[in-house]
């Protein structure tokens, strides 16, 4: 008899004959699949005997999927606490560091008297901004979590990607700023 579930395929079940399925999980609701165990066609069926190790055999099973799954959070915890470090680092000294030294040079050029040369400092302090800008947009996309670009917030208004992403980069940057500099004692915006 050919398995219609499987349309042309060759029939897979195929010169199987008794046949004992177990769950894999902890419970009725926690099923994460079945193990299968078949006999060829004219086997003995599976004795009470039997089933018992098939069982301890499926628990074993669900405990390594769920040690799997735990070591696949903790990781990607890893994972997300290590961008947040990287982006506070960009943030609190690159970005202070470049504004720092474009405001340097901002300073410095109204005392150069040679236009060229003044031109090429204006050009710079842009090429820093320029800078800060990339790095602010970097740094806004290694906090974006899985399924928050989809989200509220003001990526998913009317204001185009790029100018949302500095606009959200400058005020936590700002907030930042001002929790650290008012020695306040509530949460970082960090």
């Amino acid at each position: 008899m050919r398995d219609q579930v499987f349309g042309k395929e060759p029939p897979r079940f195929e010169g199987l004959g008794p046949a004992v399925a177990v769950p894999i999980g902890t419970g009725a609701t926690d099923v994460r699949g079945v193990v299968l165990l078949a006999r060829g066609t004219g086997g003995p069926v599976f004795s009470d005997r039997e089933t018992p190790m098939l069982r301890g055999f499926a628990a074993q099973a669900a405990i390594a999927l769920e040690l799997a799954e735990r070591w696949q959070d903790a990781e990607q915890i890893a994972v997300l606490k290590d961008r947040d470090r990287i982006a506070r680092d960009l943030r609190d000294l690159a970005i202070q560091r470049l504004f720092a030294t474009g405001t340097t040079l901002q300073s410095a050029g109204r005392f150069i008297t040679c236009p060229e040369a003044s031109e090429r400092v204006l050009r710079v302090v842009d090429d820093l901004d320029e800078t800060i800008k990339i790095i602010r947009s970097a740094i806004f996309g290694l906090r974006v979590r899985d399924g928050d670009a989809t989200g509220g917030g003001l990526r998913a208004t009317d204001v185009p990607r790029e100018t949302a992403g500095h606009v959200v980069a400058v005020l936590v940057e700002a907030l930042s700023d001002v929790a650290r500099h008012a020695h306040a004692d509530g949460p970082t915006w960090s």
